[in-house]
């Protein structure tokens, strides 16, 4: 199956993704939108579709233009029906797409917290092999309401929307499944959290520490994930052939 990657940071790459995908036989190209002279690809040159997370917000166009570019390209392949794992500003952006409203959060949650799975989310075939309640990283500032026709994927204490599933092969989450532990000590540095306060849902960098073990659990989640997606393809691709 070929992938193709919407990368916005260089610190935010796709992680346990790159290690599935390869050891699975997949290809992986990239869309690295921090870099000049954008370059987005046909639809016709891949099959899947992963959009990473960012600092920034959907509502920075007038700083980044490049975002009007790529909603546009979010919406095209929407249209074309390409399966599509979208994460943290890679969801919102498809939420948004969706008919969605993108918002900031009643406050901030960033580090390991428990989301809660819908059950109804559950029944869908993209989520099998998922538990009911895993512990995450989350590193987020805004949320989005659920787009029309879409199934909520779950919840955690701070957040009412953790994800959704939209038709048979779109799928957001606004967690990150794809961090590993270099990638969070990253992504702590470049967000100067070393000295960060304890709040609500904000976590410092000491307690961040000791519950590294879990981006475990959020890999496991993103390689079911990823297993299903493709098995989505490999049906859609037989169904055609048989036509």
């Amino acid at each position: 199956m070929r992938w193709h990657c919407l990368q916005h940071m260089p610190n935010e790459g796709p992680g346990h993704a790159t290690d599935w995908l390869a050891s699975h036989g997949h290809s992986l190209t990239f869309t690295k939108l921090f870099e000049p002279n954008l370059l987005l690809p046909a639809l016709a040159d891949f099959d899947g579709l992963l959009i990473l997370g960012g600092a920034m917000s959907v509502r920075d166009e007038k700083n980044l233009p490049w975002l009007r570019e790529e909603k546009a390209f979010v919406r095209e392949a929407l249209r074309a029906g390409k399966i599509t794992l979208a994460i943290c500003l890679g969801a919102q952006l498809v939420a948004e797409a969706l008919g969605a409203e993108v918002r900031p959060n009643h406050a901030p949650e960033i580090g390991f917290w428990t989301v809660r799975f819908s059950a109804k989310s559950l029944e869908h075939p993209l989520l099998r092999g998922w538990p009911e309640k895993a512990a995450v990283l989350h590193w987020h500032f805004d949320t989005f309401t659920v787009p029309p026709g879409a199934v909520r994927v779950g919840m955690s204490a701070a957040t009412a929307t953790q994800g959704f599933v939209w038709g048979d092969g779109v799928i957001g989450l606004q967690f990150h499944p794809e961090m590993t532990v270099g990638m969070v000590e990253q992504l702590m540095a470049f967000e100067g959290h070393e000295q960060a306060e304890e709040q609500e849902f904000v976590q410092t960098a000491e307690q961040i520490r000791s519950k590294l073990k879990s981006v475990w659990k959020g890999r496991k989640l993103l390689e079911a994930l990823l297993e299903n997606l493709v098995a989505l393809h490999e049906s859609e691709a037989a169904a055609l052939a048989a036509v």
